[in-house]
């Protein structure tokens, strides 16, 4: 093998491996749930798959022997199949990189596909008729008279990608634009080099280079996106928490504490229980940072509730229909749901009101329902101080980042308010929880 044959062999190991490394960092760092990052390893898997056949087509070179007779063709026949497939694998993450900020047409994705199929199919002919390249008999590959269109063809797929970068330019933050042009500007490159170049593989470095760009600056800035966001989860918890502790709920509840103190003491000591629960769930949730058992959850809605029924009597009714309550939700959902039925709801009404609590198991996870027959109110409108209803928001804020739940809101004035939680099985699964019964790992055998 000459030395030229030995630097390709040592460029493309090293650029195998180091594919190998960074798919085994994204395997063990967890790293392969969001479908960005399941395209991107693939990406390192048909990178690391290319740089392996094509270092053992120069080792197989110009051997004799049976296996290296076909040890040169599968390899070769590889390294070009696999490099339309490494084209359409990069369409396809990019597509769903921008498909993360805007709708993005599914044509430029279909042509790639179909391209990646043609040219495949050009490979296979060219095993017969040699337009792409051809193996003597003494097992040397030589390029063939139609080898540009196999490099044009990249070329084409390259300035698809490109295209898909300028229409969509306002959608790609501008940390990301320089890794995403280098997969383009990079093998486009080398590319029109090796057309009239043959020796140094530079198609394959180019290309390794820039996937190592797209995982140093893209998903290394994705991770730590992922901390910004579990920190402003923290401080929305916070706030939450703060916002349920209201001086004008705490100086009421103490009001009616007081009043009781005289009259009836033993609903007294069982208000001043329920009082302590309430602010003990609330600060509990300071710390809760994962999903907490629903049992939990309910306890702490029945705390806020006794001392709302004791400060309003018969005007606050509760009716709990818990069809299910083997499952967990994100800390202080259902408490605000709850106050906001009896707040905004039915104490609006002279003659009080119903709360219906409902929970059941659907095929794809759980519901939980907070009904009330109070006066109701237009979703859509923004609350007196000109804002939308931040409670709700922040509530589906949570259950969106913390198990992929989903809440929706049916009201209209004068005909009460439902508010529904879909909570899906995988969301449950996926989340690393802290709490012992939401999967909880503790040192107990």
């Amino acid at each position: 093998m000459s030395n030229i044959g030995y630097v390709n062999v040592s460029l493309e190991a090293s650029g195998c491996i180091l594919s190998f490394v960074v798919a085994v960092c994204l395997l063990a760092g967890g790293r392969t749930r969001a479908a960005l990052d399941r395209l991107f390893l693939r990406l390192l898997i048909c990178n690391a798959a290319i740089l392996f056949f094509d270092a053992a087509a120069w080792l197989f070179k110009g051997r004799p022997g049976r296996v290296n007779w076909w040890g040169v063709r599968v390899s070769n026949f590889l390294v070009f199949a696999l490099g339309y497939v490494l084209l359409a694998a990069f369409t396809h993450y990019l597509t769903a990189y921008l498909g993360l900020r805007v709708r993005v047409s599914p044509l430029p994705l279909r042509v790639m596909r179909a391209m990646c199929v043609f040219s495949v199919l050009l490979v296979i002919f060219s095993q017969f008729n040699h337009m792409f390249y051809s193996i003597d008999a003494q097992n040397v590959y030589h390029r063939g008279a139609w080898f540009w269109l196999s490099q044009a063809g990249g070329i084409v797929g390259m300035g698809v990608n490109a295209g898909l970068l300028i229409c969509y330019h306002k959608a790609v933050e501008p940390q990301d634009l320089a890794p995403l042009w280098s997969y383009i500007a990079l093998p486009v490159l080398a590319m029109c080099v090796q057309i009239f170049v043959y020796g140094v593989a530079l198609l394959n470095l180019a290309v390794t280079i820039s996937i190592l760009a797209i995982f140093l600056f893209l998903q290394v800035e994705q991770a730590h996106r992922v901390k910004e966001r579990e920190l402003e989860l923290t401080e929305l918890r916070i706030s939450v928490m703060l916002s349920q502790i209201q001086p004008h709920f705490l100086y009421n509840a103490l009001t009616t504490i007081k009043g009781l103190c005289a009259s009836d003491p033993a609903r007294a000591e069982k208000a001043v229980d329920s009082f302590s629960a309430f602010l003990r769930g609330n600060m509990d949730s300071l710390t809760a940072r994962g999903l907490i058992p629903f049992s939990q959850e309910l306890a702490h809605c029945k705390s806020y509730l006794e001392l709302e029924q004791l400060r309003f009597g018969g005007r606050v009714k509760v009716i709990c229909q818990l069809g299910a309550a083997d499952f967990c939700i994100p800390t202080l959902t259902l408490q605000p749901l709850v106050e906001n039925a009896v707040r905004h709801g039915v104490t609006r009404r002279r003659e009080g009101g119903t709360i219906w609590l409902r929970t059941e198991e659907t095929d794809s996870g759980w519901r939980i329902t907070v009904a009330d027959d109070g006066v109701g109110f237009d979703p859509q409108q923004k609350c007196a101080d000109g804002r939308p209803h931040t409670g709700i928001e922040n509530v589906r804020a949570r259950l969106a980042a913390q198990c992929k739940g989903c809440l929706t809101v049916k009201s209209a004035p004068g005909e009460g308010t439902a508010v529904e939680i879909d909570l899906p099985r995988g969301g449950q699964m996926e989340h690393e929880h802290d709490d012992i019964g939401c999967g909880r790992r503790t040192d107990r055998p």
